[in-house]
């Protein structure tokens, strides 16, 4: 194996999480065993080329805790406690990890909370950034500034330069106190998905105006694009949530230049977007459409489950949503329609501004140690094991090792563990490669996921295989990525406020989303738009001007 170099209280925060949990029960999980399996030893990573720090000798234990969903399987006699992430972190860098607990990702905070309530704070973990705050305002966190600038390698300063902001946001009073969470903040730019095989049939041209989807709405509820002999089509998916990666509005009003939930600079100073006089004329035509039976009329109570079958069944043609859309859930209409194919456009716009679509940071999460933990320079070390050995390598045999093998594909390895973080600028940069591979039929330049892509779209356009349909929409020739670099180069709206909530936010905030939500939906369902400048005026009163006021102070002092 090479080997690299080396490099060189509680008590406020205990009535917060009492708040937060006086309506229900400490979650349940599942506790570590009383005794921990040891490693196998290093010579069952011999033959693969890892980058590695010396080990820690005596080594040491980490307590640490972990969330998982119904979707992490096992390799048979292997578990959370002992597989080949635990065995290579006690094997190769001598950190044996001790799960005290593990839970379903949905019990993941409630848990959390109620640990660090009885003073069991673990070494290591991921929290949010609510939680980050209030953890170093407590002082139950160390600062990591000393330890990711001795131990950080080479590809983790790299993945974090990536993004200017992610440092930034894991950053308090001008310290590090996490490592962010990284992945790239372009993927969750809204693009607009259509059915192209029904614009091809129905001899629709591509929307170049939100005139234009407006009249592609109308005439996908009107035209029975499905054949079906019934009427039985809407014109544009909306899920219950109103936001969100799925059937989604923000793309829509983006149409319109409003960027709800959002905030952006306005004559010099940041402002939330959803209280903005853009968003009437977005909501007068969401409420239109509604009337006019484009949208659902049970949208109100349909969640992603109830928009998928939607979809499944070719009753709808068109959603709002991100880059990743046609492999959940836009793939489900070939179900029953084969030659089914969607496409994904540019935000179209409502004048001839150019519409830019809203992004937000994809640091929603930071791995902190305990200030209490004697080696916090641990989780840079697996950090670092991360991000040399997997995201930077190309290696068929650790990526099998680490990650998972095609004969066993519900087992995902990397599921196992906290410390993975993505690189930024991955996605678009691999997006290019490909599509400059695919104009020559050249793969020579591609790694290991590139080619697999490569080799998916070639096979629908040489063998017709029409599944391959989704691999097309989203990294082919003018697919979702294209689209992305595109937003990416200055088209697009990044939200300006990164910062862990401020004060007013982190008590009031939620409540005022509820009451943006509900006004929205009801003005959608008929309600006078005089109620949308009456949750203008109701959401400056109850605390949003305070928000704002708590925003540009946190923007002053972080330029």
């Amino acid at each position: 194996m090479k080997r690299a170099p080396r490099k060189a209280t509680c008590l406020a925060i205990c009535l917060v999480l009492v708040t937060l949990l006086a309506a229900c029960n400490p979650a349940g999980g599942t506790t570590a065993p009383p005794t921990q399996p040891s490693g196998t030893g290093r010579a069952a990573f011999d033959h693969l080329t890892l980058v590695l720090p010396a080990p820690y000798d005596p080594p040491i234990t980490v307590k640490s805790v972990i969330a998982v969903d119904a979707t992490v399987k096992f390799h048979e006699g292997e578990t959370i406690y002992d597989n080949v992430w635990t065995r290579a972190y006690a094997d190769l860098l001598g950190i044996q990890i001790d799960y005290t607990w593990v839970v379903d990702a949905s019990q993941y905070e409630q848990k959390l909370n109620a640990t660090i309530m009885s003073g069991e704070t673990p070494d290591l973990f991921h929290v949010n950034g609510q939680l980050l705050k209030l953890l170093h305002d407590s002082d139950l966190i160390a600062p990591l500034d000393s330890v990711y600038a001795a131990e950080a390698s080479e590809a983790t300063r790299d993945i974090m330069a990536q993004d200017p902001i992610a440092l930034k946001a894991a950053s308090i009073g001008g310290r590090l106190m996490g490592i962010p969470i990284t992945d790239a903040s372009i993927a969750s730019a809204p693009l607009l998905w259509i059915r192209q095989d029904w614009m091809d049939k129905m001899d629709i041209a591509p929307p170049a105006s939100m005139a234009d989807v407006l009249d592609i709405a109308e005439r996908f509820t009107a035209e029975d694009p499905n054949g079906s002999g019934v009427a039985d089509t809407i014109g544009l998916a909306v899920t219950k949530d109103l936001w969100g990666a799925i059937a989604g509005l923000q793309g829509f009003f983006n149409g319109y230049h409003a960027y709800p939930g959002i905030w952006f600079e306005k004559d010099g100073q940041l402002q939330y977007g959803s209280i903005q006089p853009e968003m009437r004329d977005a909501l007068l035509a969401l409420q239109s459409m509604y009337a006019n039976g484009q949208i659902d009329r049970e949208f109100g109570v349909k969640d992603i489950n109830k928009i998928s079958e939607t979809i499944a069944t070719s009753k709808c043609g068109m959603e709002y949503g991100v880059w990743w859309n046609p492999y959940q859930p836009l793939q489900l209409s070939q179900q029953n329609h084969p030659d089914a194919f969607w496409t994904a456009f540019p935000l179209p716009s409502v004048d001839s501004r150019p519409a830019r679509s809203q992004y937000h940071t994809a640091v929603g999460a930071f791995l902190v140690a305990s200030q209490s933990f004697a080696h916090p320079e641990a989780l840079v070390r697996m950090v670092n094991f991360w991000t040399e050995n997997i995201v930077r390598s190309e290696d068929q045999a650790i990526r099998d090792t680490f990650l998972g093998t095609l004969d066993a594909p519900d087992i995902v390895l990397y599921k196992y563990i906290i410390t993975q973080i993505w690189e930024p600028n991955s996605m678009l940069r691999g997006g290019r490669i490909l599509r400059d591979a695919l104009a020559r039929r050249d793969p020579s330049r591609l790694n290991l996921d590139e080619h697999w892509r490569y080799q998916i779209i070639l096979a629908y356009f040489d063998q017709g295989i029409k599944e391959a349909w989704v691999e097309v929409a989203t990294n082919g020739e003018g697919g979702a990525v294209s689209i992305l670099e595109w937003i990416a180069e200055g088209n697009g709206i990044m939200n300006q406020f990164y910062g862990s909530p401020t004060p007013v936010m982190g008590e009031k905030m939620a409540t005022l989303r509820t009451l943006e939500d509900e006004m929205v939906t009801k003005v959608i369902m008929g309600d006078p738009i005089e109620r949308f400048d009456q949750f203008v005026a109701d959401w400056r009163r109850l605390g949003g001007d305070e928000i704002t006021a708590e925003v540009n102070a946190w923007k002053q002092a972080n330029p």
